[in-house]
């Protein structure tokens, strides 16, 4: 079970990862549809993953929250901010949700909430995501919550064994702010 809520939207909730949620990452991040998207060409040993959950409790430059619905006790998914860089106020955003809680607004909430907690909390500056060109549900995600698309990165990664282009994103503080109102969220950013 996750831990306490550290963020709370409407339908879904941001919590830290326990050691008991070691296992539904593990599992998610070596099931082919979450792979993917997320580009990872290599499987993840349990070990690994507890081995990543520890070096990231302990290392300020990233932050990884599950999404878990406010009606459930169980996690649907995984939000995270890394390579944040105080400095220059900026980072790079990634998020997941398990195939079968796919498509019920769970990714575009739980993004949303971890953009009002980068930009009003850490106080970054810009954040950047990158998705897959074929991977329409994640650039819907970003698109909606208002990224804006800097480029595509021709052959950017290698997936299912042939190099795909990247669509890079980015958004401003202020531009959050703005997003946020629109969508009616609570502009704690």
């Amino acid at each position: 079970m996750p831990g306490p809520a550290f963020r709370r939207g409407e339908t879904v909730a941001l919590h830290p990862t326990n050691e008991e949620d070691i296992d539904f990452l593990h599992e998610n991040r070596n099931d082919p549809e979450v792979r993917w998207g997320l580009t990872t060409a290599f499987p993840q040993t349990r070990e690994q993953a507890e081995t990543r959950h520890e070096q990231h409790a302990e290392d300020d430059s990233g932050v990884g929250l599950l999404i878990v619905p406010t009606d459930a006790e169980d996690p649907v998914g995984n939000v995270v901010g890394f390579d944040i860089d105080p400095a220059h106020g900026t980072a790079e955003l990634a998020a997941w949700v398990a195939p079968e809680a796919q498509g019920e607004g769970y990714a575009t909430e739980g993004t949303a909430l971890m953009l009002d907690y980068l930009f009003a909390e850490r106080r970054l500056h810009t954040v950047v995501a990158r998705a897959i060109v074929q991977n329409e549900a994640s650039r819907a995600v970003l698109e909606g919550l208002g990224f804006q698309q800097e480029g595509i990165q021709p052959a950017e990664k290698y997936v299912d064994g042939e190099h795909v282009d990247v669509v890079r994103y980015s958004m401003l503080a202020r531009e959050w702010d703005g997003a946020a109102a629109a969508l009616g969220h609570g502009g704690e950013a």
